[in-house]
């Protein structure tokens, strides 16, 4: 096995990066978390600027959109040491990545087609995340399914998340049909770095179906950063059962000072009297200058693009101040 040099600058940090693996896999197993979300190359969270030195893709792998002398770092092999631009690592690692096994402690339908699952792992296990990350699910067959965490983080070990039912999907079918509790799954992470910013801006948060998941757990761990701060939130669906978590919503919005709630339905619902249409529409109506705000948008990946696209060509929302984590399935057979 060959082994190459990756630095991430302005760090400054060095790490070791194997030719099996992509640049990403190299600085998470360091501790290191540059700017990621699918994994997948789908997303192009991870598009990443190549300061110095060579990387290729798998035979079967074409980028799309991605600019000159930049790469997908989930994607990119090393074939030289590598130097790459990742102003949002810093020159200490922070979490590592856990390989662990989890518990199921409860499975509830919360809608036709959404279960609200909670784990358990052990506290031993090392495994901590911080909110808006995500797991993966390590199926038999190898292949994963990623999941955001839907609670806050706790000493306790408890894992929530929200799996939608995906018309042909697998393994939410079966989370959704099967599930029990004492069941055993496989997970590995975190991932992802769809986290709160250290800063007073106020906040836009933005989500579609299940995208909900990462934004409830931000909402239950910040709490007071948010009324400070001040938060929107809007969270779309084609029906009101969709925002299967309405009426909790609706209780945070009247117990938490500083947090707004816009439903929007993009369907027909008898007796709807509230917001329509696209759901990223609303927020450009409602904000036409986002300038000084910070959005933070999760769910279907045709809402999350179009809302980048609106908010920084229309809204005056700098564009290093949208932040994303795009819901990419993947749908098998069986």
């Amino acid at each position: 096995m060959t082994v190459f040099k990756l630095r991430i600058e302005p760090a400054g940090v060095e790490v070791s990066c194997p030719t099996e693996g992509s640049l990403l896999d190299a600085a998470l197993a360091a501790g290191y978390f540059p700017r990621h979300s699918c994994r997948r190359g789908q997303c192009n969270a991870c598009e990443t600027r190549v300061v110095s030195g060579d990387v290729c893709y798998p035979d079967d792998f074409e980028p799309e959109g991605v600019r000159d002398d930049y790469v997908l770092a989930c994607q990119a092999h090393a074939v030289t040491d590598v130097t790459i631009e990742a102003p949002e690592v810093g020159t200490t690692p922070g979490q590592h990545l856990v390989q662990t096994g989890a518990r199921v402690v409860e499975v509830q339908h919360v809608s036709e087609d959404v279960a609200r699952v909670v784990l358990n792992v052990s506290p031993s296990s090392g495994l901590s995340f911080q909110p808006g990350q995500y797991v993966e699910v390590i199926l038999r067959d190898g292949t994963r399914r990623s999941y955001s965490m839907a609670n806050a983080p706790g000493d306790d070990g408890v894992i929530e998340w929200h799996v939608r039912a995906v018309p042909g999907g697998r393994f939410s079918n079966y989370v959704y049909r099967t599930l029990k509790p004492r069941d055993m799954l496989r997970i590995e992470g975190p991932f992802g770095t769809f986290m709160l910013r250290d800063t007073s801006a106020p906040m836009i948060l933005l989500a579609s179906g299940t995208g909900y998941a990462p934004i409830a757990a931000m909402l239950k761990a910040h709490r007071a950063t948010i009324q400070r701060r001040g938060a929107v939130l809007y969270w779309g669906g084609v029906q009101l059962a969709d925002l299967y978590a309405y009426d909790e919503l609706r209780a945070w919005e009247q117990a938490n000072p500083g947090l707004r709630f816009v439903p929007v339905l993009s369907g027909d619902e008898p007796g709807w009297t509230g917001r329509t249409g696209f759901v990223h529409e609303a927020v450009a109506s409602d904000f036409p200058d986002l300038s000084t705000h910070e959005v933070y948008a999760c769910g279907n990946p045709l809402m999350v693009e179009g809302a980048r696209h609106t908010f920084t060509r229309r809204n005056r929302l700098p564009i290093e101040n949208f932040f994303s984590d795009s819901f990419v399935s993947r749908v098998e057979a069986g």
